[in-house]
């Protein structure tokens, strides 16, 4: 086995461990025991051999997979957002998976000696870990919203953010999401205006999908601010918004390779 498929297995053996360990945060009795603090660890080992595994294989499912850690992680320190990690982890151990399986070392897409098409990929990739954030803060939020309504103060972790913490976080994460987005279709149409995108015509009902997205996470920002929705409302978008992007997530899974031939 080659070190680059050993990288792989290491990065996603990691999440998928991650997925239950990290979850287990939800469970009262559970914290801080060592189960938890071993899927932090693993969240974390499987951070850095992602990095590298999307380094050395180009792969834009893998740089997907690392961004999408790495945002958890600083998610951690900057609002105490751990458990969002049992949301993230199984959402990048299905993106690695679907990768191996699904998507062929060897595809390319255009001239990526392209600067537009270089461009589009990153901000397309660092748009889509913040959307997939914003679900998982999403989530987070109606999880705690039913247990205050339902007076469950208990089962609350106790390094749970409070409420205008995690209604800031979620903002902050929708707008930074948006604004790549929004960079992402402005690159697109620069590759598409010089013609690079006659030869690829599948491409066509991912673009169309991609400006729905946008137009949709746009309403909850536009909403939010003109129609000051209630942020559980905002939440509930957000899910919408990521299944959407769910649809072109997986076009961007078939994009190959985002580094040099």
């Amino acid at each position: 086995m080659e070190n680059s498929a050993i990288i792989s297995m290491i990065s996603l053996t990691s999440f998928l461990l991650a997925s239950s360990l990290v979850a287990l945060g939800f469970k009262q009795s559970f914290r801080p025991a060592f189960g938890l603090r071993l899927g932090y660890f693993l969240f974390v080992i499987g951070t850095l051999s992602a990095t590298v595994d999307a380094v050395q294989s180009g792969s834009t499912a893998h740089l997907l997979a690392a961004a999408v850690a790495w945002a958890t992680v600083i998610s951690w320190f900057v609002w105490r957002l751990e458990l969002v990690g049992a949301f993230t982890a199984p959402v990048i151990a299905i993106t690695l998976l679907a990768s191996i399986f699904f998507s062929p070392t060897r595809a390319r897409i255009g001239n990526i000696n392209d600067t537009s098409l270089q461009i589009h990929i990153f901000s397309a990739v660092i748009g889509q870990t913040f959307a997939i954030l914003a679900c998982g803060m999403s989530l987070l939020f109606l999880w705690l919203d039913k247990k205050l309504k339902s007076k469950a103060l208990n089962d609350l972790p106790t390094r749970f953010p409070a409420f205008t913490t995690l209604t800031k976080a979620l903002t902050i994460t929708l707008w930074i999401g948006f604004t790549f987005i929004s960079i992402s279709l402005l690159t697109g149409a620069v590759f598409a205006l010089n013609g690079q995108l006659e030869n690829i015509p599948t491409m066509y009902p991912k673009i169309l999908w991609a400006i729905l997205v946008w137009v949709w996470y746009l309403c909850i920002l536009v909403l939010k601010e003109i129609r000051d929705y209630r942020p559980q409302k905002v939440a509930r978008m957000s899910l919408i918004g990521f299944v959407l992007l769910a649809v072109s997530w997986f076009g961007l899974l078939s994009a190959g390779s985002w580094g040099p031939q």
